[in-house]
């Protein structure tokens, strides 16, 4: 049987063997009232075995599975419409879409599912045989064209059915796993509890003792096993959340479009997963765990009632009037008992709730992390990438390398030429002459002068008014990134970095998009000129690969971390490093050759160093080392020697270094630095991410298993110089790990908001970007393309071939819709709008 579509169902459609009838609930009531006998509308006669039945958007048709066909019948009189065959085996479920009205899914236990238009009477699309096990339930998304099938082995697959997307598969959830993982946590906690056995036999002997606390989990394991997980129901649950009212009290020039952060923020529908031994409810659009419940344990009944459930055979769900809770009813598989059940799940956001109310609901369940003082906890409030919070007194960001000023070779009141002394005299006389600044040189190179005098004619009179003309400072502030555009979609340039294929590392570009940096494995990195055309130009002295390049913020010098365990900090058009990082502590003890000895108050890194970058608007410099990344402050000298141009005289010291306890290593690091920001991100080989505040000194917030390998890529949500965009966007940040999907994070929350799948990633570190407009992310791949998401959305929008080997890292402009791919073959391609 099955109710109509609509929230307060009119309608109830029942199927047997004799007669599928159609019953008008509000006529069945007034019968009822009025001692009349209760009558529906017969509309099948004798159709054989019905395994499922389901109504058309509109209640004008049901759709019957009969055996290895599915039958349209119509539901205001017993008329068949439409047979519609084809598949091998007997077929288990069928729905409508709720967002086109004339499309059915079907599955069946042949482990395929049909798309059909029963508008056009014709098949859209027929998968190919897809899991192991028969598909044995189907549910659609009322608020996204997907739809999810569950099978027997405890997979949840979910499908794209808009169109031009070829009903690929968007997320698979392994719901078996989450049941054992329920299960060990429970056996845990009921060994703590329970009394403590403390031996000193080997554990191989323990196992053999009769009775033994090992012997009886492993039964224990074992009769829970024989229960299985199959896939007997689901159902999509959808919350709506009302608009913000917050914007409409601001300033006509303060408010922000808020639309993206607040599409990304409001509750998502949940998906409720009946299997035969629990019941799961996850999010929708994460498919992270929300509930789970044990049918197995005892349930709360009436009074002096108590039940349990040991093996489900069926599954049904159905929505309630309130948004908060959805029945169940659970059939036994080997009882005659059927048990009705409310589910209860997140609370819906009351319609006078602004955006802000929301966020902060959310992010007030979410912050781990030791205590920190009361002025500390003043100072950083909620953990937002823009705090409004000033820096407190003994903040880390106020520390500040000031060299110290030369001493003046002359007193103010000694005229020129006159010797303070005749030791200072004697040091100055004993120079030679060419040890000046600069050698002026004679010319004799030069070929000789032959146009003695050339009078200048014509020649305007010079005035000391400025050019009529604007800065380029003020036509930089008239440049917009266009928000509207398109995806970068077509190939425009392609390029070779060195003559001989040579991996790629990094590609970042300079902030206002007139350069691009390359990290290659050659120990080398490369800097070009955009557009891009020639061979660039290459900053050689690191001895390993070089594994991150970094801008700073007004794009003059260039960092560069390697596996040699050194930074080296570069400036456009010299060819030797300004500043060199290799030393532990600072830099202090250089010689009278540039040389820097390390010792034991001072050593040389213990780690590869895999990312370093400017921070706090050009103030510090972040690297990372093994499990540790640290905070430097800094001081750079441009000037030079002309005969010693080896030797710097910048200046580093460290001022903290931040460790991760539980990781072995930092695998990713993302910190802003176009503008001023307190946060620092880190993600450990642990699996973990971890928030640090920079203006408090600790860490405030870990995310525990954040993936299910550790993160190989961290990016925020910085925009550009060229766009503004509401302060919540910028608290958003993807992350990415090899065999696993991309995640979208807010900061302000400690969980995942969106997830996307789709890209093929399982060994290589694959860069990711969030686009200056902030609506798509791009993401390498290894099946030779890049991948461009939609942020809204869970699957790609764009798959851009042309490549020759695994895409490593993606980078978009800051300035114009484009998108730069590099990869594992030493190829930069360009990608721009139509």
């Amino acid at each position: 049987m099955c109710f109509g579509p609509s929230h307060f169902p009119t309608k109830l459609c029942t199927a047997a063997e004799d007669y599928i009838i159609m019953w008008d609930l509000q006529q069945a009531k007034i019968m009822k009232d009025t001692g009349q006998q209760i009558r529906g509308q017969i509309i099948g006669t004798t159709l054989g075995f019905i395994s499922y039945c389901c109504f058309s958007p509109d209640e004008s048709q049901v759709a019957v599975c009969r055996d290895l066909d599915v039958l349209i019948l119509s539901s205001l009189e017993e008329k068949l419409c439409i047979t519609l065959e084809g598949h091998d085996a007997r077929v288990t479920c069928a729905e409508f879409c709720p967002h086109y009205s004339s499309t059915l899914v079907t599955a069946a236990e042949d482990r395929t599912f049909k798309v059909w238009n029963i508008k056009q009477g014709s098949l859209i699309y027929q998968s190919t045989i897809i899991s192991s096990s028969p598909f044995l339930c189907l549910a659609m998304n009322p608020s996204a064209e997907q739809f999810a099938i569950g099978t027997a082995d405890g997979q949840v697959r979910v499908y794209d059915l808009s169109d031009g997307n070829g009903f690929r598969c968007l997320h698979q959830l392994d719901v078996e796993k989450i049941i054992q993982k329920q299960k060990t946590l429970r056996h845990k906690v009921t060994e703590e509890e329970g009394p403590l056995t403390i031996s000193s036999q080997p554990s191989w002997k323990q196992s053999q003792r009769p009775g033994g606390q090992q012997e009886q989990s492993a039964d224990d394991d074992a009769e829970e096993s024989e229960v299985g997980s199959a896939i007997l129901g689901l159902h999509y649950s959808y919350q709506q959340v009302a608009q913000s009212q917050g914007n409409e009290a601001k300033l006509h020039f303060m408010k922000h479009d808020e639309t993206l952060v607040r599409d990304l923020l409001t509750a998502a529908p949940l998906l409720t997963i009946g299997t035969t031994g629990a019941v799961v409810q996850v999010n929708a659009k994460t498919l992270e765990q929300d509930l789970y419940f044990d049918l197995q344990s005892p349930l709360n009944c009436e009074p002096n009632m108590e039940s349990s459930i040991s093996v489900a055979g069926s599954c049904a769900f159905s929505s309630t009037t309130d948004l908060t809770k959805t029945w169940c009813v659970v059939g036994s598989l080997f009882e005659n008992i059927a048990q009705v059940l409310l589910v209860s799940h997140s609370q819906p956001v009351d319609q006078q709730q602004s955006l802000d109310q929301l966020i902060g609901g959310i992010a007030g369940l979410s912050t781990q992390g030791p205590d920190v003082t009361k002025e500390e906890d003043n100072a950083q409030g909620d953990i937002t990438v823009l705090s409004d919070a000033p820096l407190v007194a003994n903040s880390l960001l106020r520390a500040e390398l000031v060299p110290k000023s030369k001493e003046s070779k002359g007193s103010p009141g000694v005229k020129k030429g006159v010797l303070l002394s005749s030791k200072k005299s004697s040091v100055l006389d004993n120079q030679p002459l060419t040890f000046k600044n600069k050698v002026k040189s004679s010319g004799y190179t030069e070929a000789p002068r032959r146009t003695m005098f050339q009078p200048k004619t014509g020649s305007s009179k010079a005035t000391s008014s400025p050019k009529a003309g604007k800065s380029s400072g003020l036509k930089k502030l008239e440049k917009e990134y266009p928000v509207t555009s398109a995806p970068p979609t077509h190939l425009h340039v392609k390029l070779d970095v060195e003559e001989k294929p040579v991996p790629i590392q990094c590609v970042k570009f300079s902030g206002d998009g007139q350069h691009v940096a390359c990290a290659l494995a050659n120990k080398s990195a490369h800097l070009f000129k955009m557009p891009l055309s020639g061979s660039g130009t290459a900053f050689t002295g690191h001895n390993g690969v070089v594994n991150s390049v970094r801008w700073n913020h007004d794009n003059k010098y260039l960092i560069s971390a390697s596996d040699d365990k050194t930074v080296s900090v570069w400036v456009k058009g010299q060819a030797e490093p300004i500043l060199t990082f290799s030393t532990l502590t600072d830099n202090f003890g250089v010689d009278k050759e540039g040389g820097l000895k390390p010792s034991k108050d001072n050593p040389l890194f213990p780690k590869e160093i895999s990312l370093a970058q400017f921070y706090y608007m050009d103030k510090f410099v972040l690297l990372t080392a093994g499990s540790t990344f640290y905070l430097y402050k800094y001081f750079l000298d441009s000037s030079k020697q002309d005969i010693k141009r080896y030797i710097s005289n910048s200046r580093y010291k460290l001022v903290k270094s931040f460790q991760l306890d539980q990781a072995q290593k930092i695998t990713a690091m993302s910190a802003v630095n176009g503008f001023y920001s307190y946060i620092v991100l880190c993600a450990g080989s642990n699996k973990s991410i971890e928030v640090f505040d920079m203006n408090a000194g600790q860490s405030v917030r870990v995310v525990e298993e954040a993936h299910t390998r550790p993160i190989h890529v961290l990016c925020q949500n910085e925009g550009s110089s060229y766009v503004t965009h509401p302060p919540e966007s910028y608290n958003l940040f993807v992350t990415a790990a090899a065999s696993d999907c991309i995640k979208l994070w807010d900061l302000r929350t400690n969980r995942c908001i969106r997830k996307y799948e789709g890209h093929i990633n399982r060994s290589h570190s694959c860069g990711l970007a969030i686009s200056p407009c902030s609506r798509f992310i791009a993401s390498g791949a290894e099946d030779r393309a890049a991948y461009i998401f939609d942020i809204r959305s869970g699957t790609y929008l764009h798959k851009l071939t042309g490549h020759t080997d695994t895409v490593t890292d993606v980078e978009f402009h800051p300035l114009y819709p484009e998108l730069l791919t590099s990869t594992l073959d030493g190829k930069l391609r360009l990608f721009k709008t139509s």
